[in-house]
Parts: structure tokens; C-alpha cells; sequence
């Protein structure tokens, strides 16, 4: 699925720089849009802990991301 969405956007979009019609845009940036949301990747962080170092791990339900 991830593949068609990636071809759809990238046909979409190129249509629509070439003036082929701006319902097109309207597609490639709905179907950018479908692919972000599908493949919501966590937040991921890396850093060298030093001796006494802390980390702490949180959670945030997703109705109150910001």
C-alpha cells in the first residue's frame, strides 16, 4: 500500500507542476497526507550516557500531543 501511495503522490504532484489540472495537487497532497499518517514512526533518540547519568521514559496519550 505504501508503494501505490508513494507512486500516486510522486504522479500526482508532477501532473500538477506540468498544468495538467490543479485537481491533481489536490490528490498528490491528500495522498501525502495518507502516507504520513500510516507510517507515524516513533520518536527515536540517541545520546552517550555518561556514568550518574539519567534518562527518564515517558508516554503522552495522543490526544494531547501538541
Amino acid at each position: 500500500m505504501d508503494s501505490l501511495l508513494a507512486s500516486l503522490v510522486r504522479k500526482a504532484i508532477g501532473r500538477a507542476m506540468r498544468g495538467a489540472h490543479p485537481a491533481w495537487f489536490v490528490v498528490g497532497a491528500a495522498a501525502w497526507m495518507l502516507r504520513r499518517a500510516r507510517n507515524e514512526e516513533p520518536v527515536r533518540y540517541r545520546a552517550k550516557l555518561r556514568s550518574g547519568d539519567r534518562i527518564m521514559v515517558s508516554a503522552v496519550p495522543r490526544g494531547r500531543r501538541g
